[in-house]
């Protein structure tokens, strides 16, 4: 990817992924892995196991120790100079790889294939990441497929992403997991912040180091009164935890509106809101390749 001759905006709808470099700085980064490190001790051997692939999904909606985080002025600068105008955030998680973790299976994560709008060229919903390590293709980096927010592609033919067997069932000989030819290695340092289209096929490599690989990835609406009733109608759902697959249908989970009232209220503004009674959008990972760009 050819990303220092485009604007950040550029880069984002031609290849999906936007890297920028010493947001966040060193004083941010260890601040944000004490919290980090505290929360991994607390999280059980049944948690990694069922999230061997990710190494752990950490639901952030029961962490107000990340309220700073999610309203930090810098993210949300960012996402403005991406062309977000009215940014709202949704959910977030801790996606730390511990050492001798295997690849991440390839997916995207958009949910809302059904509707027409997820085929035009702006993203719908956008993910921030946060190494908190210096994180090449030894401890598991990211590694993606540009342009494929947009353009076919034949993993978009895998199964739906974060069901329990394709995260558990690790094989190098299944295609979500094998490397691929049309793979960037994506290599970062501790305090950049890479930002990308929902839509966008990515995976990770295996851990093969000694140490953790901690991750914090934010989910962000850059523009959410612009989106379709039905999307807001989800997004809201996804914000109570009603939705999210990965929860594997477990009712009464904890949200953002319990949080202590000083954490909520550095991350009010940010929640979605309800703005119509319309009927959710029916949850769809899998988009129709023939609304895509041919590659």
């Amino acid at each position: 990817m050819a990303l220092q001759k485009l604007s950040a905006r550029e880069q984002l709808k031609q290849h999906g992924l936007v890297r920028f470099e010493n947001i966040l700085g060193a004083n941010d980064i260890d601040h944000l892995r004490l919290i980090s490190e505290a929360v991994l001790y607390r999280t059980g051997e049944k948690h990694r196991e069922r999230f061997l692939s990710n190494g752990s999904l950490c639901n952030v909606a029961e962490l107000p120790e990340y309220a700073n985080l999610i309203a930090d002025p810098r993210i949300i600068s960012l996402l403005e100079q991406l062309g977000g105008r009215d940014i709202r955030w949704t959910s977030g998680y801790l996606i730390s790889k511990p050492p001798g973790g295997p690849p991440l299976f390839w997916h995207q994560d958009w949910w809302g294939w059904g509707n027409d709008y997820s085929y035009q060229p702006d993203p719908a919903q956008l993910f921030v990441m946060i190494y908190l390590t210096n994180t090449v293709q030894e401890n598991g980096c990211l590694r993606v497929i540009p342009g494929t927010h947009v353009h076919q592609h034949e993993l978009h033919a895998l199964p739906a992403a974060h069901t329990k067997a394709i995260a558990t069932e690790v094989s190098e000989h299944n295609k979500a997991y094998a490397s691929h030819p049309d793979e960037v290695a994506v290599q970062v340092s501790a305090g950049d912040v890479l930002i990308g289209d929902s839509r966008l096929l990515h995976s990770a490599y295996a851990n093969h180091s000694e140490h953790e690989r901690p991750l914090l990835t934010l989910w962000y609406i850059p523009n959410y009164r612009d989106l379709p009733a039905p999307l807001q109608g989800t997004i809201q759902a996804i914000y109570q935890r009603q939705v999210v697959d990965i929860d594997e249908n477990a009712t009464d989970l904890p949200t953002c509106d319990y949080w202590p009232r000083y954490a909520l209220n550095k991350i009010r503004h940010l929640l979605p809101q309800q703005l119509s009674k319309a009927t959710a959008q029916p949850w769809e990972r899998i988009p129709d390749q023939s609304r895509m760009l041919k590659t």
